[in-house]
């Protein structure tokens, strides 16, 4: 089954939602869809989904769905793991970005292939904060700031922090950047049908390219100690919960209500949820099998997919 092949009468947005290290599965969602000739109009990401919305639109798909097989558990805590403890968040978020300017060339919005918005939330107004233009990094950290954990981004006055707190799925963003269907990948609410087997990092050889972005990584901090770390790729065993634990899963309480309440509000088009419910926030050494799942979501729904684009528009 492949998709209708004129789409160009339609203005297809894909609307990325929050989830953290569940954000992979949009990589496998935007690798699908494309393979299946689906180009889209424009695309709006909250938090994590603000970075896969920028990956697509600057054609770096395949250098981060490489990376992913190659972030194992000390590589993901040389990302997040900081020697400052700011007063207003645990990280400055400087690792995890400076790996993303080693991913993605653009740093305008303006220089994206699509329109492109990433949400965030004025933390002291409330009130949701879009970006349609100006520094792509800018609104990519400002998207992904979640409260207690980044250092909240200071933008023209304003303390911004992760979009998820407003809008976690950003279906009217996309509408309003001029879409006329949308598909929402919601990356939150379901868990698969049964549990996953221990995961364990896939032992490939990485080009040259991403040897170079690995190494890079491993000098910004060094290696947690031995004795804290379990088998490769595996997360370090620990009986107690730690401040990134109780942060990310108060968090994670709330985005999911704010989701359900933005499906009633702001209903797409057509819904792609992949069965990432249970990976948890930090957890981006899962890459591969998370990407996996973003496929499959969309091989689910092709019928549904297929049926609704060949209507005429509305």
């Amino acid at each position: 089954m492949t998709l209708p092949h004129d789409l160009s009468r339609r203005k297809i947005g894909l609307a990325l939602g929050s989830g953290g290290a569940r954000g992979w599965s949009h990589l496998g969602v935007l690798r699908r869809l494309h393979d299946l000739g689906l180009r889209p109009y424009c695309l709006a990401g909250t938090s994590i989904g603000s970075i896969a919305a920028a990956l697509y639109a600057s054609g770096r798909l395949d250098t981060m769905e490489e990376l992913a097989a190659r972030l194992d558990w000390k590589r993901v805590a040389q990302l997040f793991i900081e020697v400052n403890f700011p007063r207003s968040g645990l990280l400055t978020g400087r690792n995890f970005m400076k790996m993303l300017r080693g991913v993605i060339p653009a740093h305008a919005i303006s220089s994206l292939r699509m329109p492109y918005a990433a949400v965030a939330t004025d933390i002291d107004a409330g009130t949701e904060v879009v970006f349609t233009s100006g520094s792509l990094f800018t609104a990519i950290r400002a998207s992904i700031g979640i409260p207690g954990i980044f250092t909240p981004t200071r933008v023209n006055g304003r303390n911004l922090v992760d979009g998820a707190l407003v809008n976690p799925l950003p279906v009217s963003v996309c509408r309003a950047l001029g879409a006329d269907f949308v598909i929402a990948v919601d990356i939150n609410l379901r868990l698969p049908s049964e549990p996953r087997p221990p995961y364990r990092s896939p032992a490939l050889m990485p080009s040259p390219r991403i040897a170079r972005l690995a190494a890079s990584l491993a000098r910004l901090m060094p290696p947690p100690p031995e004795s804290k770390a379990g088998p490769a790729g595996a997360r370090p065993a620990s009986d107690t919960l730690t401040i990134f634990d109780i942060l990310t899963r108060a968090f994670r309480l709330a985005e999911n209500q704010l989701t359900l309440r933005e499906l009633e509000r702001n209903p797409p088009d057509l819904l792609l949820q992949p069965a990432v419910g249970d990976i948890m926030t930090l957890d981006f050494h899962r890459g591969p099998e998370v990407i996996a799942d973003g496929v499959r979501a969309v091989d689910e729904a092709l019928p549904q997919l297929t049926a609704a684009l060949s209507l005429p528009p509305a």
